[in-house]
């Protein structure tokens, strides 16, 4: 019997696209989408229940854990890494890794690296529309726009879910196409949503608060949602500011700028995360929100959280 294959990404449209890319090769595979605030855990559970029953590993636009890279080395996991983050770039020294900031002087994603891997062994794959997909997400990912339809996308992730997301996008890629197609009744959503947005944008640009922090101009900004648009809109809004602070409490802080003179992915190391010059991020942990509770609260006690059984 044929092993099957493992593909570990993340969970954004870049993380999640690389699973419809696979889909598309016919090959049985199994997923896992990790968020960033769970890559090490994740990586000890693989670990532990072992790798040897898949006849190859794909991890994609995550950057494994020194343990894992130990373990792979060690054991010799027949592993394949494709990511784009400066922060990963000494992984290059392990065969297996590929690395790539920009293809000719424009930023990539790991969804590109990874297309661009699979039609060397899938040649059926280079196809004008999943080729278009591809751009799309790159777009999304490294904030360079040509249209809109990169923001299209992922409002459309938003809105499937990732299943029903991934699902639908493999169907229509199935189909000869010149260029990747929104469905009319897409079209007439996404106008609707885009203007929501707006106005949550203008929204949050009323409540924005700046700061001073490690000698940079900063906007700060608590937001739940769409913060690539949010960081984008008040960077360019105010480009006075070195940065803009995206604060999701529920999950991470995001770190965006749309200046050519300011790297996010430095600013955002000193906290303990990394990414993308123009776009980076970093947890918010349990342990900050505990931190925010008691400073806010200071009477507050921490109890064990025990979840209700049911029946």
């Amino acid at each position: 019997m044929k092993k099957r294959i493992l593909l570990i990404s993340h969970t954004d449209l870049d993380g999640i696209s690389p699973n419809i890319l696979l889909t598309l090769t016919g090959e049985k595979f199994d997923a896992k989408n990790i968020d960033i605030n769970d890559i090490d855990e994740a990586f000890k559970e693989l670990i532990a229940i072992g790798f040897s029953k898949y006849s190859c590993i794909y991890i994609c636009d995550l950057t494994p854990p020194d343990f894992a890279y130990d373990y792979f080395n060690k054991n010799k996991v027949n592993v394949k890494v494709f990511d784009h983050h400066v922060t990963h770039l000494f992984a290059n020294a392990y065969p297996y890794v590929k690395v790539i900031i920009d293809y000719d002087g424009i930023q990539t994603c790991a969804t590109e690296i990874f297309f661009n891997y699979l039609i060397t062994v899938y040649p059926n794959l280079n196809k004008p529309n999943i080729k278009d997909y591809v751009r799309l997400v790159r777009e999304l990912d490294t904030y360079n726009f040509t249209d809109n339809r990169p923001k299209d996308l992922d409002n459309l992730k938003s809105t499937y879910g990732t299943k029903d997301f991934i699902k639908s996008i493999t169907r229509r890629l199935k189909k000869d196409k010149n260029e990747f197609e929104f469905s009319p009744f897409e079209k007439r959503f996404l106008t609707i949503e885009t203007e929501k947005i707006t106005r949550y944008l203008e929204k949050k640009d009323k409540t924005m608060l700046r700061y001073e922090i490690q000698g940079r101009k900063v906007g700060i900004s608590f937001a739940e949602s769409n913060k690539s648009e949010l960081g984008n809109y008040l960077s360019l809004k105010y480009p006075e500011l070195d940065l803009i602070i995206l604060i999701d409490a529920s999950s991470r802080i995001s770190y965006r700028t749309s200046r050519d003179d300011v790297d996010v992915s430095t600013f955002a190391s000193l906290y303990g995360g990394g990414g993308h010059v123009k776009a980076s991020g970093s947890k918010f942990s349990d342990e900050d929100r505990d931190t925010a509770i008691k400073n806010y609260f200071k009477d507050a006690i921490k109890l064990e959280n025990k979840k209700e059984e049911t029946i």
